[in-house]
């Protein structure tokens, strides 16, 4: 569980919810009822949750609480970081529990109760991207961006000298998203006017509609595999996590691909042999095309960690390849310099390892 090593950082291409912050800087001077920031993904939670942490000033550094197990294992874990707290007898005056979504209604009021019984402890919040059942919470719900924000925002990462043209088609597609303004920054980035306005378009892309989805060498040897998982593979991985390790590597990759599938990808397998980091094409739909996630699966023993040497090859296929994003899961666990490499590249990269597998295996045919 993180320990909040990310804290303090201003992020200087953070954009809009100045009404936002100034919500929870209101309701973080007095000891109150705890706060859920909640939306749907990419709209940047998690992003508003940092800014806002970089931006007060307390006692001690506030703490971030996030989750990596299934919802037992996480809460064995918080429960351990809350009795850290107890016996140190020093707890900060703000606490944050990111992705909390992994634990349920009982769970999550266990939680509010424990961590609101210190007496330093003036706020709690939470994120999450379903608003949880907390009592007496209070909720923050994240809208898109205003065209006002988007254009700041954009003209942040794109130079404030960039053509107005070129940000009203971006901001058109990304639909006040603030991950998918990101990503399309990055793509159009040191384009030309023209270039720009084809990649609008959609010209230089295989498909008729307006996709993130580069033609590239990439794509042509990639075509739709039968994913060979189904219900009760998954309901026996419920019952028996651990046999997710005797799973061979293929399979492994399959199942990957059909737990993305319940979470709203849209997934190709590439073939079986090597393939130069892309196990799997994973695409998101949003109201204006499709955003493109390369996936490498790696089905690893619990104590081998995965280091940041495969973490940067994936990341240099991502940027061959230009795709939107890209993933990287495993069974097992990442090294510190992994995660120090992801979070440095956090609008492009995700690392998702054994707790997150769980937690997926969990909400399997329940979204």
């Amino acid at each position: 569980m993180n320990g909040g090593e990310d804290l303090g950082r201003f992020n200087p291409a953070f954009s809009g919810r100045q009404r936002e912050l100034e919500w929870l800087s209101e309701r973080a001077r007095g000891r109150g009822s705890p706060i859920v920031i909640t939306g749907v993904g990419g709209v940047g939670k998690t992003t508003l949750l940092k800014q806002f942490l970089a931006t007060v000033r307390t006692r001690r550094p506030p703490l971030v609480w996030t989750p990596r197990y299934n919802p037992d294992e996480a809460m064995g874990e918080i429960s351990a970081r809350i009795e850290e707290l107890y016996r140190a007898r020093d707890a900060p005056e703000i606490i944050a529990i990111d992705e909390a979504e992994a634990f349920g209604e009982k769970e999550l009021n266990e939680i509010t109760k424990r961590v609101l019984n210190f007496k330093a402890v003036r706020t709690l919040i939470f994120v999450s991207r379903q608003a949880p059942l907390i009592s007496r919470a209070e909720v923050l719900r994240l809208e898109k961006l205003s065209d006002a924000d988007v254009e700041g925002m954009l003209r942040h990462l794109l130079g404030a000298d960039y053509p107005s043209s070129g940000l009203s088609g971006v901001a058109e597609i990304a639909g006040g998203n603030p991950l998918a303004l990101t990503l399309l920054a990055e793509l159009v980035k040191g384009r030309g006017p023209e270039e720009v306005a084809q990649l609008l378009r959609g010209e230089i892309y295989k498909l008729e509609r307006r996709i993130i989805v580069p033609e590239r060498k990439l794509l042509t040897d990639v075509k739709p595999r039968i994913i060979m998982v189904n219900e009760a593979l998954v309901e026996r991985l419920r019952r028996e996590p651990q046999s997710i390790f005797d799973l061979p590597s293929r399979k492994f990759e399959e199942l990957v691909a059909e737990l993305l599938t319940d979470l709203g990808y849209e997934v190709e397998l590439t073939p079986a042999t090597r393939d130069g980091g892309k196990d799997m094409l994973a695409y998101m739909a949003t109201p204006h095309g499709k955003l493109l996630c390369l996936v490498e699966a790696k089905r690893y023993r619990r104590d081998r960690t995965v280091g940041v040497e495969l973490v940067r090859q994936l990341y240099g296929t991502l940027a061959d390849g230009e795709a939107s994003s890209a993933m990287m899961v495993t069974t097992s666990s990442f090294s510190p310099d992994a995660r120090s490499f992801q979070q440095r590249h956090q609008y492009k990269l995700a690392l998702r390892d054994y707790g997150h597998i769980l937690q997926w295996i969990q909400g399997y045919g329940q979204r």
